[in-house]
């Protein structure tokens, strides 16, 4: 009897085993890119963080994103280096859109790191520092780089000033640009508008197309955009030579003075009847600003005249075009809670609201 017992205890359970590994579906993985668009995330840190997931900043969402900053209380500790290395980890594991062209982390801090180590397996703080240093310096996102800025307003509880200013430089990706230690949150608002404009900047590539007639071989081409009267006095320039190679008409050896472009050396015409349409892609001056073509002149040069000659025919309204493309972005901001604040404590989150709002109101919910 007790043998029988168990052979039916051991057959229920091969069944039910059985069942249940049947019902399980295998783990697929995921690899569908993220919608595109812009993707905001916050992180506020004191002794504690809170976290707001990266998710998309448009008009409409904007104000889940200044509510959560509204939200935001103050407490005592620092946790500085764990709040930055946390924004880092939430980019790492996101999924991203497959036109992202810009990574970011903007922090802002009044004083030094309190407790971070607590929370770490590093030996040190300044080992920890240097390990949030590496990953903002060798990471990449999507196969972006990340662009780091750091903002400090000095607290009068800061007494090692070097320190401080270590960090700004450490948890920053380019000390000589992106690093801003300003006297008052009056300066740090202007600084959070100011990187927000550029951010929006970067991922946005003006494509402007200029449209001249086919010229000869070996023709040196020069489009200025600075209004001058002599092409040798301009300081904002694209400059090339024509050739012709299988049919195709082509600027290369290109040149790009007081601007860049995501061009390269060489473009291809689009060839419209007798005319030739050159397109530059994001061409900006080096403050992120798109360049205008309200003055732009087009100047040729041959080897037989030996001198620039004008194109009265060609102007800025009938030769040339500015296509916007907005591209995708992740940014993460990083706001110090902590109550060495004060009273500045409110003006900081009306500044990181600014910030929220010169995002959203630029992309306008494209």
């Amino acid at each position: 009897m007790k043998k029988h017992f168990l052979s039916v205890v051991l057959l229920a359970l091969v069944v039910t085993l059985t069942t249940f590994t049947s019902c399980r579906k295998p783990k697929t993985d995921d690899n569908t890119p993220a919608k595109e668009g812009l993707y905001l995330g916050i992180v506020g840190f004191n002794q504690e963080l809170y976290t707001m997931p990266l998710g998309l900043l448009n008009q409409e969402t904007k104000h889940d994103f200044e509510s959560f900053v509204d939200g935001l209380a103050m407490q005592d500790g620092t946790i500085l280096y764990h709040a930055v290395n946390t924004s880092l980890n939430s980019l790492a594991k996101s999924k991203v859109p497959e036109n992202l062209i810009n990574v970011s982390v903007v922090t802002f801090t009044d004083g030094l790191d309190q407790g971070s180590i607590a929370l770490s397996d590093y030996n040190s703080s300044s080992e920890y520092l240097s390990a949030v240093n590496s990953r903002i310096m060798n990471e990449l996102v999507g196969g972006n780089n990340i662009s780091a800025y750091s903002i400090g307003v000095r607290g009068s509880d800061v007494v090692n000033v070097e320190d401080f200013r270590n960090n700004l430089n450490k948890l920053s990706s380019d000390p000589a640009h992106n690093v801003f230690e300003v006297n008052n949150m009056n300066e740090a608002s202007e600084k959070f508008a100011q990187i927000a404009q550029k951010l929006y900047n970067q991922r946005t590539i003006y494509n402007i197309t200029l449209k001249i007639p086919v010229q000869d071989p070996n023709t040196i081409i020069r489009f200025t955009f600075d209004n001058v009267n002599d092409p040798q006095a301009s300081t904002c320039y694209v400059e090339g030579t024509y050739i012709r190679s299988n049919g195709r008409d082509m600027l290369t050896d290109l040149q790009f003075v007081g601007m860049e472009s995501m061009s390269g050396i060489a473009v291809t015409a689009k060839v419209e009847g007798i005319f030739d349409l050159f397109s530059f892609q994001n061409l900006i001056d080096f403050n992120g600003n798109q360049v205008s073509t309200d003055y732009v002149k087009f100047w040729s040069k041959t080897s037989a005249a030996g001198a620039w000659e004008p194109h009265s025919e060609f102007n800025s309204s009938g030769n040339s075009e500015v296509i916007n493309e907005y591209k995708s972005a992740m940014i993460v901001l990083v706001l110090d809670c902590s109550s060495s604040l004060g009273a500045d404590f409110v003006n900081m989150k009306t500044a990181a609201n600014g910030f929220i709002e010169t995002l959203s109101g630029n992309y306008n919910g494209r």
